[in-house]
């Protein structure tokens, strides 16, 4: 049932995203406001991953779900009354991310739940691909029929997202009484060797900070690509597709690193990943195609898959099981203050220098990221090797 709830929730609210950033820019509203919003969307659904991760670690996670889950609700009910561009329009909207920040880290807490993360780590790992293709699908259902349905009208489009989110009110209040609040799990057998949990601590963070720079370009396909698909007359049914292809790419990433395993700690596949992303990003400021467009995506796409997988792997194996919903939601919350920055520094690039600027910007930032994980990795693992020689 959480697998379905993961679903329902990003179906809901990213019809609702798709629909608001194409109807704006179709009202010509520009780079710089859909960066904005964009950003607004993100930054409120950053505090409400760290908020989550933090009551759900304390307290009962599930008033903390369950409140989520009836924001994403309110959202959608505010949306469907009001006109995308007007000043009370924009809390409504940002109200979408606050719940959907503070839904997610209980619900990821919840399938890890007693497991000892080095000892199963099969099952972890089949939770995990579990999660990440459900809200994928969601996700990418949301906007193959949200760019379907644009042409019938907003009203069509909202009005789906929110009888989603009715729905999943409901599965949600169900699962609440399924579910019961983390312990910490009891280790039976050999301890975890220190250096393992070291290890998968280092990793943990060197997935955050890749992040911020994969989501940074991941904002703005979301956010700003309206923009340049409306200024180069491309329908809303084949931005909508190419959304839909640009997932499918990234639940693609996910399998292949749940059949294989070639990348566990292996810094320098971390790095190719990174590397290819930033030349999609390229690619996607060069295309005048849909193809083209395609083609940027899908390597762009290997990384959003990458980093998101390897970090939740990572911050499972590096947390102890009470501390697995905040440390899922530090995971979500980088995602988010990436997509923050992508979108409000894209938007204010796209309004100056064309709605191409923003995807070279991206790529730089990228690479400037990879330089910085080098620099931590070396002083991470220094650091280490000097506490075990005393």
């Amino acid at each position: 049932m959480l697998y379905l709830i993961s679903v329902l929730s990003d179906f809901s609210s990213f019809i609702i995203v798709f629909t608001v950033s194409r109807k704006l820019a179709d009202l010509h509203f520009g780079s710089s406001y859909l960066g904005m919003i964009g950003a607004g969307l993100s930054f409120s659904s950053g505090m409400g991953a760290i908020l989550g991760g933090s009551l759900s670690s304390r307290y009962d996670g599930r008033i903390v779900f369950l409140t989520g889950v009836s924001l994403v609700v309110a959202s959608g009910l505010l949306c469907a009354q009001l006109m995308p561009g007007t000043m009370i329009f924009l809390p409504a909207y940002w109200l979408l991310g606050l719940g959907l920040g503070l839904l997610y880290p209980p619900l990821i807490g919840w399938l890890n739940q007693d497991e000892d993360a080095h000892a199963q780590r099969s099952n972890i790992s089949r939770r995990l691909i579990f999660f990440c293709i459900s809200w994928n699908l969601g996700m990418m259902a949301g906007q193959l029929l949200g760019g379907r349905l644009y042409e019938q009208g907003i009203a069509w489009t909202i009005g789906t997202g929110l009888g989603a989110a009715c729905l999943n009110l409901l599965m949600a209040v169900v699962a609440v009484t399924l579910v019961r609040p983390i312990q910490p799990v009891i280790i039976v057998g050999d301890p975890v060797p220190p250096a393992k949990v070291k290890m998968a601590n280092t990793f943990k963070r060197l997935g955050w900070i890749a992040n911020l720079g994969g989501v940074f370009g991941g904002a703005m396909v979301i956010h700003l690509l309206p923009d340049l698909m409306v200024s180069l007359g491309i329908p809303a049914k084949s931005h909508g597709g190419l959304l839909a292809g640009w997932r499918c790419v990234i639940i693609a990433s996910y399998l292949v690193m749940y059949g294989l395993t070639f990348w566990h700690y292996r810094f320098g596949v971390s790095i190719a990943s990174q590397v290819l992303g930033a030349l999609g990003l390229m690619v996607i400021a060069l295309a005048e195609t849909k193809s083209m467009f395609f083609l940027g995506l899908a390597l762009q796409g290997q990384l959003i898959g990458f980093n998101y997988y390897s970090g939740l792997f990572y911050s499972t194996s590096g947390s102890k099981q009470e501390g697995r919903a905040l440390a899922a939601g530090i995971h979500e919350a980088t995602l988010a203050i990436g997509m923050s920055l992508g979108t409000i520094a894209g938007g204010w690039l796209g309004s100056v220098a064309g709605p191409r600027a923003p995807y070279w910007m991206s790529a730089g930032f990228i690479l400037f990221l990879i330089a910085v994980q080098i620099t931590a990795r070396q002083r991470w693992e220094t650091d280490r090797s000097e506490n075990e020689s005393i």
